[in-house]
């Protein structure tokens, strides 16, 4: 095989792969709809999309994994909007015009993100495993904004305040949204659920002089985050 032949094979392999964890997803959140996550099992799920449990296992390493699929490419997503905004533009006027951009394609999702939250709000194990991604979110985002504020954050409390909160904000929002039903401009609602964090974490973007003096912490004052 040539390598030009080889690249168009590549690619072919890659939508299969998709496709196969689109399916697999697709027959796991209908299954556990109809009949419960805990009546369902893998067997189950790879039955109905026509695979194997190997395959199964190749894709997701749990039922759970299967319905929240989706948090890795979202994470990749808020880094490479993130990686766009302009390096001179503060930390959190970055991560919020990066969330606003990721958030625009929620509401072609919103059917699918309705379901899963439907079901997510019926089952313990789903919730408790929705929030370890969150955490492993918060973790991903601190660092993000530690890289672009050139800081250590073990030393340094902003990325990780910044990151919390901000998160928080989006995902009450993004939870408020689906709670009603879908309804409404889901921007629109994430817009001002961060704007409730600009009076304080606008002010919490620099050190004061006396903090910078001592060599510790210090309070947190006045600007955004700009590294």
């Amino acid at each position: 095989m040539t390598r030009e032949s080889a690249v168009p094979a590549e690619g072919l392999r890659e939508r299969h792969r998709k496709r196969t964890a689109a399916d697999l997803e697709e027959a796991a959140l209908t299954l556990f709809c109809e009949r419960g996550f805990d009546a369902v099992t893998i067997d189950d799920i790879a039955a109905a999309a026509d695979v194997s449990r190997r395959t199964f296992f190749r894709y997701f390493a749990s039922k759970e994994d299967v319905i929240l699929s989706d948090h890795p490419k979202r994470l990749d997503e808020l880094q490479a909007e993130l990686d766009r905004r302009p390096l001179d533009e503060p930390a959190l006027t970055a991560l919020r015009n990066a969330i606003m951009s990721m958030a625009g394609t929620y509401e072609e999702d919103r059917e699918h993100m309705l379901r899963r939250f439907r079901l997510m709000t019926t089952t313990p194990a789903l919730e408790a495993r929705s929030l370890c991604l969150q955490r492993n979110w918060e973790t991903a985002v601190t660092e993000m904004l530690a890289a672009r504020m050139g800081v250590d954050p073990a030393k340094d409390l902003r990325p990780g305040v910044v990151a919390a909160t901000t998160m928080a904000a989006m995902r009450i929002a993004t939870a408020n949204w689906l709670a009603g039903g879908g309804r409404g401009d889901v921007l629109v609602i994430v817009a001002d659920s961060l704007d409730l964090l600009d009076g304080g974490l606008q002010a919490a973007a620099t050190p004061t002089v006396a903090g910078r003096r001592g060599g510790g912490r210090g309070r947190l004052t006045a600007r955004a985050a700009s590294g």
